[in-house]
């Protein structure tokens, strides 16, 4: 299936996962359209191969930092649920723009967000980095939607991430279906790897 995704992936496609790690369960059900995912990344080649950028902490990252992956890597069967590619309906031009706010990103030493502030550019998660970098590079034409949480996903929010309620219940979040589930996306395929 991963050589399979991997003949399929274009440059600028969205590439997203779901994790076998107890909190990705509960990321996906941030989304509210479909929670079969629970972290996104962007593909650009190198030299002819296919990487996907993404930003990430925890154990598979642990100092946060923007990074690139194989596809075998990203949704490797031994951690991973499935994967799931999808194509914006972004031009040449805008993909290059894209392509080169990431590489902006990462030079800066872009990390991840553990506070979930989308009013702050110097520190981003996966699909806030996403949808700001779709919104620079298209002049707003793409512009992707936010999730509230609901009031348990804030107290969730609060406890986890060792917040103040007060903060985690103003929280507007990029949901990871928020990426996909809009009219300037489509699937191209999705891979269940059967567990």
């Amino acid at each position: 299936m991963i050589s399979t995704g991997q003949t399929l992936l274009k440059e600028g496609d969205l590439v997203v996962r779901l994790n076998q790690d107890p909190a990705s369960q509960y990321i996906k059900n941030l989304n509210r359209k479909d929670k079969s995912f629970s972290h996104a990344g962007i593909v650009f080649f190198e030299k002819g191969y296919p990487y996907i950028y993404h930003i990430i902490n925890g154990e598979e990252n642990p100092g946060g930092a923007l990074r690139k992956d194989s596809l075998h890597s990203y949704a490797d069967p031994k951690k991973n649920y499935g994967f799931g590619i999808y194509r914006y309906t972004i031009n040449a031009t805008e993909v290059k723009k894209l392509k080169k706010q990431l590489h902006v990103w990462s030079d800066q030493g872009l990390v991840f967000d553990s506070l979930f502030n989308l009013n702050t550019d110097t520190l981003m998660y996966c699909s806030e980095m996403i949808k700001k970098g779709l919104a620079k590079a298209t002049n707003n034409r793409i512009n992707i939607e936010t999730t509230k949480p609901t009031y348990i996903e804030a107290q969730f929010f609060a406890k986890h991430l060792n917040l103040p309620l007060s903060y985690t219940k103003e929280l507007k979040v990029v949901a990871i279906d928020d990426l996909y589930t809009n009219a300037n996306c489509r699937m191209v395929d999705r891979f269940d790897f059967g567990f």
